[in-house]
């Protein structure tokens, strides 16, 4: 053989000894031509003996060979080899083995699917694929082996050319003969290795090769061979059919399952196809793959009994997944490690493919496996149990089973691998919820000190979602990237900075504004001082600085100031911000105007044309426009709009990917997240005039009193004065005996989430409500007491000008006929909900009239009011003594003072400080109002802030919001109070009066 293979060899050394690339190609050209010399004219010299094929006839076999070979590696070293093709043909048509073995080779490496030639050597692999018998020279050692097949040798070489060539034209012409030889009985295990592989390589250049439903059978019998060979590349070919039509093979997980069975619980395996006594690993992790791609084999079919057959095999899988889970351990032997863990892992990959159909001790016991797995010191097993550990923790229910290997997850996070610590952050990401996220944020934020340059951006990033997602008060949010950028602020890109903009702003609510103000000017107050951190300042100062102006060292001078310290260490995008902010200064302050003035001249000469462009259109403005327009320009920006992925999250999937645990856990909003869209959330068209078009009324309370005693007065009186008797056209109504037990439900409920609104020995109503800004959901329940089902039982609520309202509830139980309605049983409920936006102040609560007929035919119609009033859209705002005394001077007036001096009741305890601390408790957990400390010299004054929410918008498209401020004062010598309350609203001022008055009541 190294006799035959010399010339070659003696090339190969040529080239390898060659000094540079010149001398290389120099030695490639000048055998390239003495090849084609050959190929042309034979090796006599003389004459030539070209064949009808064009291939050199003199040309001996060993010649043939030799330089087919060598084009071969010239072409593998990157050379273009353009001839040779009759030759290569001829020795593929030999019947030597040995000339038919370096023809396919060369066909393989030098014929393309789309070359002139493939027509022939069609034709040429026909033959080697369909022959009945190969010459006695194929019949090779490892035929006669593989089960006396004289043509396992041909039909293998002829395969393996067809799946490296693959072209469409040799895919169109062969794929037939390579399923018939798949499925044919009298093929060889190895000759069917070879199809099924070949078969999935045509496959995977021609999707729609196959006809899914009619080629399951044949796989069905594949699948049921014994040889593990045959169904290690089955599985190979099945996987690749599934990925593309699922549903077309989903009746072979059966025998998939019992494969897998066999393997996994009755060790059944060949010897050759044990590994470290592990039953071929490699079909046992194809198999668990195919079933990943059916996680909806557990969910019963509707409506009826499950298969038997499914049903056995589904009971089959779980044996096989639970054995798989406890019999899994560490090994000393790292080959036998690598293969069981390997099995393991596309176990509970299966597992959270099922997600929460699948059993619940599965999940448990495979989150137990992996917590011990990422404890070990084996990176790799560390590695992957901290990735598929990120995957199971994506199942709803497995958030605390997760939480209990914290502790070993952020020990992960300081490992020397950066592929642990990143597959520990990720998990630390999927884990993160309400509960842990303070702790998990600051966990990292302490680790980012010290973290690679590698990982900082991707911590950086996961740490700015969390904050966001999980941040139950938006100040934590803020002071979080802040730390990031002090600690790491060269990696917090933009989209960070521009969100932290985007919720500030968003978010008028409360004192985020005021805050985030006040934080950064302090934050922006170092000479050194990370320009990130100067470019959120100067953008938040410019929209928000007026919040507090008014507190001691941040007036709008000394904002000016410690900005434009950082002038001249910032670039070009910074300095644009910073002119644009320092307009806005100067508008808002007198004073600013003169220190303005200056930058402004010089930056018109700026050789940046963004800063001389603004800050000549800045200059200009006062003299071009009215005061009232240049108002208009340099106002606050409006909201800014929500999209359905923040900027952040589109990050993440362009790093990690759709797949990634990561992205996934991102995408799926939060409960904070939830509650803040409902605030934000869009309204109806403004009412801009909505305090004009609200017409005077009495009290939310005294209203609701006053009506539906009258209401009660009425229909009994009516009732009792019938002089025809006529019970069944009269409806009763609510005795007057139940009459202070429904004040007292109703007043009760004001000022808490739920409760009972109304009760009697036939029907009790109960409600629950809840409230974000100005939308509310309430629901109530109408539970049937008696000893008989009520008949038409029908709820009918008044639509109100200040009320959006949406209704929703049992069949029936809104219709508007009088033969219409609901039939509620004994013990049973009817139940209403309803989701309600305010729109303009109101102090009136809803009417709600119940109307149901008994058995005996006697209507009942009990007249009531929601306890839906004006405190329930109430906002808390925290204000200090001096912010507050101030404001409430400046709501001096009639029009917006309501005031009213009530004696406690007789029953009630005297008025000490425990008794206000009672009332203060009420103010600021029932009322919604923000204890305001500082601004009361005595402990019998309570003063408190609130903003009453709106879903309006004015014609610039901000939400119109009240601003409410209210004081209690006590005097324990004359057993009384004195409410008084102050909004820009006359109603809103009598509204939060009435209700303030009877809470104290029942204080």
């Amino acid at each position: 053989m190294a006799s035959q293979a010399r010339g070659l060899q003696n090339f190969i050394s040529d080239l390898r000894n060659a000094k540079s690339k010149e001398e290389e190609s120099n030695r490639v050209e000048r055998e390239l031509a003495k090849i084609r010399r050959k190929f042309a004219i034979g090796l006599s010299g003389s004459s030539s003996k070209i064949g009808v094929d064009g291939s050199n006839a003199s040309l001996s076999s060993y010649q043939r060979k030799k330089y087919v070979l060598k084009l071969v590696y010239i072409h593998v070293l990157g050379y273009e080899v353009d001839f040779g093709h009759p030759e290569i043909l001829t020795l593929v048509k030999s019947s030597r083995y040995s000339e038919k073995q370096v023809g396919y080779v060369a066909l393989s490496f030098l014929l393309r699917g789309s070359d002139p030639l493939m027509s022939n050597v069609v034709n040429t692999i026909r033959k080697d694929l369909t022959a009945a018998g190969a010459p006695s020279s194929l019949k090779s050692s490892s035929s006669q082996q593989g089960g006396g097949h004289s043509n396992d040798t041909a039909q293998s070489l002829a395969l393996c050319s067809i799946a490296n060539i693959s072209g469409l034209e040799l895919i169109q012409a062969l794929h037939v003969e390579v399923q018939h030889i798949l499925v044919s009985k009298t093929s060889s295990p190895n000759v069917r290795k070879k199809a099924a592989l070949c078969l999935l390589r045509l496959v995977r250049t021609s999707p729609n090769l196959v006809a899914g439903r009619e080629f399951a059978p044949h796989i069905a019998q594949l699948l049921q061979d014994r040889h593990l060979g045959v169904l290690t590349s089955t599985m190979s070919l099945l996987n690749g059919l599934a990925n593309q039509h699922p549903r077309d093979y989903e009746t072979l997980i059966s025998y998939v399952v019992h494969i897998l069975s066999v393997l996994v619980i009755k060790k059944a395996c060949a010897r050759e196809y044990l590994y470290y006594r592990t039953p071929s690993p490699w079909l046992q992790i194809k198999l668990l793959k195919f079933l990943q791609l059916y996680p909806g084999v557990l969910v019963e079919k509707e409506g009826g009994k499950p298969d038997k057959g499914k049903e056995a095999a589904i009971n089959q899988l779980y044996q096989v997944v639970s054995k798989i889970l406890t019999e899994t351990d560490v090994s000393d032997s790292i080959n036998k490690s690598n293969a069981d863990h390997a099995v393991l892992f596309e176990a509970v990959n299966l597992i959270v493919c099922w997600g929460q159909t699948g059993p619940v001790q599965l999940r448990e016991g495979a989150m137990k496996l992996l917590g011990k797995f990422i404890s070990v010191r084996e990176p790799n097993i560390r590695y992957l149990g901290l990735m598929t550990m990120a995957k199971l923790a994506q199942i709803e229910g497995n958030a605390d089973g997760v939480k209990k290997h914290q502790a070993t997850v952020l020990v992960s996070l300081k490992d020397a691998d950066i592929s642990v610590r990143r597959r520990a952050l990720d998990l630390l990401f999927v884990m993160c919820d309400t509960d842990n996220a303070e702790r998990i944020v600051d966990e990292l934020v302490a680790h980012l000190v010290l973290a690679d340059a590698a990982i900082r951006e991707e911590m950086v990033l996961k740490i700015a979602i969390l904050a966001e997602k999980y941040a139950t008060d938006l100040r934590w949010y803020v002071d979080t990237i802040l730390k990031l950028i002090s600690i790491s602020g060269d990696h917090v890109s933009d989209p960070i900075w521009h969100r932290v903009v985007q919720i500030v702003t968003n978010h008028p609510q409360g004192d985020l504004q005021a805050y985030a103000a006040a934080t950064l000017l302090v934050a922006a107050s170092p000479r050194r001082c990370h320009e990130t951190a100067v470019r959120v300042a100067a953008y938040v100062l410019g929209e928000f600085g007026f919040l507090v102006a008014e507190r001691p060292g941040m007036s709008g001078e000394e904002q000016f100031r410690i900005l434009h310290q950082h002038w001249h260490n910032s670039d070009a995008e910074t300095r644009g911000i910073l002119v644009s902010t320092y307009a806005k200064l100067a508008n808002l302050y007198e004073e600013c105007r003169p220190l303005v003035a200056p930058v402004f001249a010089r930056c018109k000469n700026s050789v940046d044309v963004e800063i001389q462009q603004r800050s000549a259109e800045y200059s200009a403005m006062r003299e071009a426009f009215s005061p009232e327009a240049v108002e208009d320009l340099l106002r606050e920006m409006p909201p800014f709009e929500e999209k359905k992925q923040s900027a952040l999250e589109l990050r993440l999937k362009e790093k990690e990917g759709e797949g990634s645990a990561a992205v996934a856990k991102a995408a799926r909003p939060s409960a904070a997240q939830q509650e803040r869209a409902l605030q934000n959330a869009a309204a109806i068209k403004a009412a801009e005039e909505a305090e004009d078009e609200e017409e005077p009324a009495g009290g939310a309370q005294g209203s609701t009193e006053d009506e539906s005693e009258e209401s009660v007065n009425e229909e009994q009186d009516t009732a009792e004065n019938d002089e025809n008797g006529a019970i069944d056209t009269v409806p009763v109504g609510i005795p007057k005996t139940v009459i202070p037990a429904m004040r007292k439900a109703f007043s009760n409920l004001c000022t808490s989430s739920s409760g009972v609104l109304f009760e009697n020995s036939l029907v009790q109503v109960g409600v629950k409500h809840e409230y974000v800004g100005s939308q509310g959901r309430v629901s109530v329940f109408f539970g049937n007491l008696g000893e008989e089902p009520l008949k038409y039982f029908r709820i009918r609520i008044d639509d109100c000008d200040h009320l959006r309202m949406q209704k929703q509830g049992t069949d029936g139980l809104l219709d508007e006929e009088e033969d219409g309605g609901c039939s509620v049983a004994i013990r049973t409920q009817a139940k209403l909900l309803l989701l309600v936006e305010v729109m303009a102040p109101f102090d009136d609560a809803p009417a709600m009239i119940v109307t149901f007929q008994t058995a005996e035919g006697e209507r009942h119609e009990y007249p009531l009011r929601l306890p839906i009033v004006a405190t329930c859209f109430m906002e808390p705002v925290t204000l200090e003594a001096n912010a507050f005394m101030q404001r409430w001077k400046s709501l001096e007036g009639q029009e917006r003072e309501c005031q009213e001096v009530v004696k406690a009741p007789q029953n009630s305890p005297a008025i000490d400080e425990k008794h206000m601390r009672r009332i203060s408790q009420i103010m600021t957990e029932g009322l919604n109002f923000g204890r305001c400390e500082g601004c009361d010299p005595t402990p019998w004054t309570i003063s408190g802030a609130a903003t009453f929410r709106t879903g309006a918008k004015d014609k610039n498209g901000n939400n119109i919001n009240v601003g409410c401020l209210v004081r209690v004062e006590a005097n324990p010598q004359a057993a009384a109070f004195r409410v008084t309350t102050r909004t820009l609203h006359p109603l809103c001022s009598k509204a939060v009066k009435n209700v303030s008055l009877v809470s104290i009541k029942l204080a």
